[in-house]
């Protein structure tokens, strides 16, 4: 989070020390853990394994990751209480207490790991239920999606949540830890070693839904951020029909196609297509400083859309006419391809 400073003196300090501490490849990122610390406390069952570095997020402009799907360091304080691997995967071998140790992306995290006696936590079929649904999620991810696996995988999110909705919400957090309110007693532990990792297999979440968001920072034609943005060649629109035309530079792939579903969930529902994506863009008519909207379905391979202006009243969207000479700019909520303005005929 970025601060304001008063001095400064003190700014050219601050940068000064950044500069020359953080490595490159960490400048603009966050590195932390789920609850956003940088050192954070962990009870678990004797026995479990899963992978810390799901429970670990990597956010930045364009970047969605979580050290799970990026490399990083594990070192735990015993490894007769917990091991821990490169991949990051964890045993909770004997009853006790532990640091883990976690560099990534030049960020040192800690993690006060406490082992606990099997069964201590709540063992009814809420935790069981999201621990199953944890493990139909692939033991290793790929390093990157393309539509098949971004399709494939975001199906196993929505299979996942719907479990958790229907069997588990009421006691866990989708992470899997036990809501405050349903931790065992007596409680033996300090407070600060009492947040209770019941179904850790859960966190696989944690990281297929930042692969995910990865997947639609990389390619959703209509974020200027994207490696893919969609660029108008010509746009153009008429009083007479009502419509406004627009051509690209060039054909969307299907990659483009899935993460413009994946951006717009509301205008696409359940469409798993390769072939096409409803999306919705803002059009302001500068001559009267007006909002309104328009619906394009993005075709895979073709080039040019017609679409209607349209305002949102009473719960729906009404088509609202097209006044020859006023200016209109065409965008979206993500600024779409920087906004193109263009005069009515």
């Amino acid at each position: 989070m970025s601060k304001i400073w008063k001095t400064i003196p003190v700014f050219f300090c601050v940068m000064l020390f950044l500069c020359t501490s953080i490595p490159v490849q960490a400048a603009g990122l966050q590195v932390q853990w789920y609850n956003g610390e940088t050192e954070t406390d962990i009870s678990v069952e004797k026995g479990q394994k899963f992978y810390l570095g799901d429970f670990i997020s990597i956010i930045g402009k364009n970047t969605s990751k979580t050290a799970a799907l990026s490399k990083a360091s594990y070192r735990s304080g015993s490894s007769k209480t917990a091991s821990i691997n490169g991949k990051g995967y964890l045993n909770a071998k004997k009853v006790g207490k532990t640091d883990i140790t976690v560099t990534c992306m030049g960020t040192r995290l800690v993690c006060h790991l406490t082992v606990e006696k099997k069964g201590t936590f709540d063992s009814s079929a809420a935790v069981k239920n999201l621990q199953a649904a944890g493990k139909k999620f692939p033991k290793n991810f790929p390093k990157k999606l393309n539509a098949s696996k971004a399709f494939a995988l975001k199906k196993k999110i929505d299979a996942f949540l719907v479990e958790y909705q229907s069997y588990s919400a009421k006691k866990l957090a989708y992470d899997g830890f036990l809501y405050e309110k349903e931790r065992p007693a007596p409680d033996n532990n300090d407070y600060k070693r009492c947040e209770k990792l019941a179904a850790p297999l859960a966190g696989r979440y944690l990281s297929a839904e930042a692969l995910v968001r990865q997947f639609i920072l990389d390619n959703d034609p209509t974020s200027i951020q994207s490696k893919k943005t969609m660029k108008i060649a010509s746009a153009a629109a008429s009083s007479k029909t009502g419509k406004i035309t627009i051509k690209l530079s060039k054909s969307l792939n299907a990659d483009q196609i899935c993460a413009a579903q994946l951006a717009f969930p509301e205008e696409n529902g359940t469409i798993n297509s390769r072939s096409k994506a409803n999306i919705r863009v803002s059009v302001y008519d500068e001559t009267t400083e007006k909002y309104y909207t328009a619906l394009i379905t993005l075709k895979k391979g073709s080039r040019q859309y017609t679409t209607n202006l349209s305002v949102y009243t009473y719960g729906k969207y009404e088509n609202v006419d097209i006044v020859k000479g006023h200016t209109y700019l065409i965008g979206s909520k993500l600024i779409w391809a920087g906004g193109t303005r263009i005069k009515a005929k």
